[in-house]
């Protein structure tokens, strides 16, 4: 008989359970006893007289039932307020395990047959799944790759903040001056940036001189546009149905979220450059970094959202973290025997990771991966769907190379 994978079992008989509601003040602790008896709850501070609080009350659970002689704790990863005492418990040889917020969730009526949720019911029901094996263990980013998961993390921030800042550039362009938008390819362009700040109203327009205007736009896009485009730009001026009742406040405020733009690019570039220079002390990463079109801060994001590579066995379980392994979506009512049941990819992982990976993709998809981009293609593979397979290609070519300790060849990937 054939064995099916075996699941992965977090906790043995002589191991005690402790489930911990993490919070930002205080945290709430329960016991899984023996027989599914639980302790009495308990709520220990976020300090060290709270951690040590804690460590008692799991060293009694360890002496209520003669054969448990260690204990585990199981917790959710719900933001950064567990982190301290997560690496407080790590540091004295504590074995941690995580339970994903939507497992509790969707166990929270099972557990005691109705919606209640109190910090206990959920300490306990986390207690009870890590007991039931529904748990991971805790494996937290370490030196280079602890500093990269932070600055990536914050550099997404950043991405987010100044497309925040750029949709409100829109709307005050569309009020002053609605014709501009579409004569520039891009508002964050340099050469819209640059007019933006020199005449943003209609008016401002006319005033200017059309030779100064000329040479400006001239060199702010790096000599690419010139007297066609200012004098389509004065055209839509004169004919302009942008406001003047209080165009002086929405200029004035357009000015600040320019300036606003400008302080985030200029700091979303730091943290490039500060997360390229964490990259150099990674052994490995000249193997990733032979991959084209990859780049520097791509490879850097995904080391620090997949940590160590050495630490994994297996391409599939970085696939399992991106949320690109595939779930099948099949049942008994099949119009026919032969028809494949169909496969979804899970999207439990992590959605920063997999967003990342997508777009690496979609920009190999013409250079690296192009060979099997284009053999999916010609049997009728969904583009979309062929990005995600080149994603999954490009998570085995550089868990490959890190195992390996080889370069990128293409010959091997065309074949």
């Amino acid at each position: 008989m054939r064995r099916s994978r075996r699941r992965w079992q977090p906790t043995l008989p002589h191991q005690a359970v402790i489930g911990v509601d993490v919070a930002k003040w205080n945290h709430v602790a329960v016991a899984a006893l023996d027989d599914g008896w639980m302790a009495k709850p308990e709520r220990f501070t976020n300090d060290v007289e709270g951690f040590s609080a804690l460590w008692r009350y799991c060293e009694e659970a360890v002496r209520e039932v003669e054969r448990y002689t260690e204990f585990v704790v199981g917790f959710e990863p719900t933001g950064h307020y567990g982190e301290a005492l997560a690496r407080w418990l790590s540091e004295r040889g504590v074995k941690l395990f995580q339970v994903q917020p939507l497992h509790t969730k969707r166990a929270k009526e099972l557990y005691d047959g109705t919606w209640r949720k109190t910090d206990a019911k959920d300490a306990a029901l986390v207690a009870d799944l890590c007991r039931q094996g529904k748990a991971k263990p805790w494996r937290p980013p370490q030196g280079v790759f602890a500093e990269l998961r932070l600055l990536g993390r914050t550099r997404e921030q950043m991405v987010k903040r100044r497309s925040q800042v750029l949709n409100r550039v829109h709307r005050h362009v569309d009020v002053l001056f609605p014709e501009l938008p579409k004569l520039f390819g891009k508002m964050d362009s340099p050469a819209c940036l640059w007019w933006l700040r020199t005449v943003p109203t209609p008016e401002e327009v006319l005033a200017a001189r059309r030779r100064t205007l000329i040479k400006g736009l001239h060199k702010a896009s790096h000599h690419n546009l010139g007297e066609e485009r200012v004098d389509a730009l004065r055209a839509a001026a004169k004919r302009s149905v942008g406001i003047r009742d209080g165009a002086r406040g929405h200029r004035a405020v357009l000015m600040q979220h320019l300036d606003e733009l400008d302080q985030l690019t200029a700091s979303r570039c730091a943290i490039e450059a500060e997360m390229v220079g964490r990259l150099e002390q990674v052994d490995y990463a000249p193997n990733l970094l032979s991959i084209p079109r990859l780049g520097a801060t791509t490879t850097a994001i995904l080391l620090g959202e997949f940590g160590d590579l050495r630490g994994y066995r297996h391409s599939r379980q970085l696939m399992s973290m991106a949320g690109l392994d595939l779930v099948e979506v099949s049942s008994g009512n099949k119009p026919a025997e032969d028809v494949e049941p169909s496969r979804i990819i899970s999207r439990r992982g992590r959605r920063y990771l997999r967003q990342v990976l997508y777009l690496a993709s979609l920009r190999m998809g013409m250079d690296a991966l192009a060979g099997p981009r284009a053999r999916m293609l010609d049997a009728k593979v969904i583009p979309k769907k062929a990005v995600l397979a080149n994603a999954c290609r490009l998570v085995r070519v550089m868990h490959a190379l890190v195992r390996d300790g080889a370069f990128f060849d293409a010959a091997r990937i065309m074949s």
